[in-house]
């Protein structure tokens, strides 16, 4: 149950009218809140907010207080630290870290707004004198982070906070603090109303692609729709790949490139050979420039996780090291992004995207609709899974077993991006079938490649763990793999693809 709600004060109703009106109605004990000044954050693309819940941090005695509240719930978390934490695996083993760590996974915190506020804190009172609920009203003003700008007022805010067990106190409340003259509920939050009065942008997510395709769409044309989105995700990702604000930023950037390549290949004879010949040479370079540091962000982050479940001496120097190689394999990463041979492939991909479209295109299929175009190698493709998935068995190289996941995730790419209407059960179950693959595929490759890693660090326990996993995880890749190649999954393969 919503404990907590958010209200704002029009501009000529002071904060002591507001306290003096709520105290004549209320039994009520009054407190100040002297003036403080904290920081909001939140991750790049708003995982914080989309959560429901509110970062911040402020200095306290010469630390850094942070506290995470989660909306409409009245209670808060907080923990004091040296500094402030830029990333989860800088938290203590606490309440807040086991809460927040789900939420923001490898993504930093980036300061979001600057905050000072002062006012009162109502503890509103029962019958016996105990608190069951509390009114602040305060007001203040704030700023953008980056720039430190001129602090912008913010108006008046009242905030309803309930108390566990006092849900029906809280209820009754409710229509008592809205009775005021000059307040407006806010469901926005505190949060989204300083972002708004200071003009922050919205956090947004920039690892999906966003297409909106006709469903005859013709091919040489929808083709063009998608690799633009892709070239989007691509250069939305690159500032923060650059600055190397977190990882996620190379991971969404590389799925980008990696896409980019196995669509040319996949949504074939609609683009000229000489084309698709020349820019999968580009983006193949591209693929081999972005590997090597993405594999090192996925080491470092797997050792920093075995080593918060389970300390091992020698672990944190050895992440010391891997860091340090980070930065090398960063910086010729961005020597490479900053080179003219990236900006050269970008623009003359652009350029190729968007040049008006052939009345007389000579590729073959360039003028089919894209939906017949794709099914028909989604067809070609689920067929070759299913027969490599069925020889699946226990004795099967993790080669192969490779060879089979780069399969699936070429048919992902395909059914991803194909012209469908929302109301295709059988795309959406080979969809299921297919996700439920690539996933155990995916946690078996990460071992195996995680014990060859370990391996060549000569960390034997770990290699050790890594290879039972990996003996594990086979049980579950031929279930999947029997799965996918299983009548119910081939039938609905049919009926998707071969119209």
């Amino acid at each position: 149950m919503n404990l907590e709600s958010t209200y704002v004060v029009a501009g000529e109703v002071s904060p002591h009218t507001i306290t003096r009106s709520l105290q004549a109605l209320l039994p009520t004990r009054s407190r100040t809140l002297g003036r403080q000044r904290y920081t909001v954050l939140d991750t790049f693309d708003g995982r914080v907010r989309r959560a429901g819940a509110r970062l911040t941090y402020a200095t306290a005695d010469g630390h850094s207080v942070m506290s995470w509240k989660a909306s409409g719930t009245g209670s808060e978390l907080a923990v004091r630290l040296p500094r402030p934490a830029r990333f989860a695996w800088e938290f203590p083993d606490c309440a807040l870290y086991r809460v927040l760590a789900p939420v923001i996974g490898p993504r930093r915190l980036l300061p979001q707004a600057e905050a000072e506020e002062s006012g009162s804190l109502l503890d509103v009172l029962d019958d016996r004198g105990k608190t069951v609920a509390r009114v602040r009203v305060e007001s203040g003003h704030a700023r953008l982070p980056q720039t430190r700008g001129a602090w912008q007022p913010l108006p008046t805010v009242v905030t309803l906070e309930g108390l566990r067990g006092y849900s029906e106190q809280f209820q009754r409340l409710v229509p008592v603090v809205e009775s005021r003259p000059g307040i407006t509920h806010c469901p926005e939050g505190v949060e989204g109303l300083i972002r708004r009065h200071i003009g922050a942008s919205e956090p947004h997510d920039v690892s999906s692609v966003r297409l909106d395709l006709a469903a005859g769409v013709r091919a040489d044309v929808g083709a063009r729709q998608i690799h633009l989105a892709l070239l989007d995700v691509m250069q939305a990702n690159q500032p923060g790949l650059q600055a190397n604000l977190d990882s996620e930023f190379l991971h969404d950037f590389r799925v980008a490139v990696r896409r980019t390549r196995s669509l040319l290949g996949q949504i074939r004879l609609v683009f000229a050979e000489d084309v698709v010949r020349h820019f999968a040479g580009e983006f193949s370079w591209l693929g081999k420039l972005t590997g090597p540091p993405r594999d090192l962000d996925v080491l470092v982050l797997t050792l920093r996780e075995r080593s918060r479940a389970l300390p091992i001496e020698g672990l944190d120097g050895l992440v010391t090291l891997l860091e340090k190689t980070q930065h090398e394999q960063h910086a010729r990463l961005v020597d490479g992004l900053q080179s003219e041979r990236f900006a050269r492939l970008t623009k003359e991909w652009r350029g190729f995207l968007t040049q008006p479209i052939s009345v007389q295109p000579a590729a073959p299929n360039a003028r089919r609709r894209l939906a017949q175009v794709i099914s028909e190698r989604a067809w070609q493709l689920s067929r070759k899974i299913g027969r490599r998935a069925a020889a699946l068995d226990e004795a099967t190289a993790p080669e192969a077993v490779h060879d089979l996941r780069v399969q699936a995730k070429k048919l992902r790419y395909l059914v991803d991006v194909a012209p469908r209407s929302r109301g295709d059960l059988d795309v959406k179950r080979v969809l299921v079938a297919l996700k439920s693959l690539q996933r155990v595929l995916g946690d078996f490759n990460d071992a195996h490649v995680q014990q060859q890693r370990f391996m060549e660090y000569r960390i034997g326990h770990l290699a050790e763990q890594a290879r039972e996993r990996a003996e594990q995880l086979r049980a579950d890749v031929i279930d999947e793999a029997r799965r996918f190649s299983g009548r119910a999954v081939r039938s609905a393969c049919r009926r998707a693809f071969k119209r």
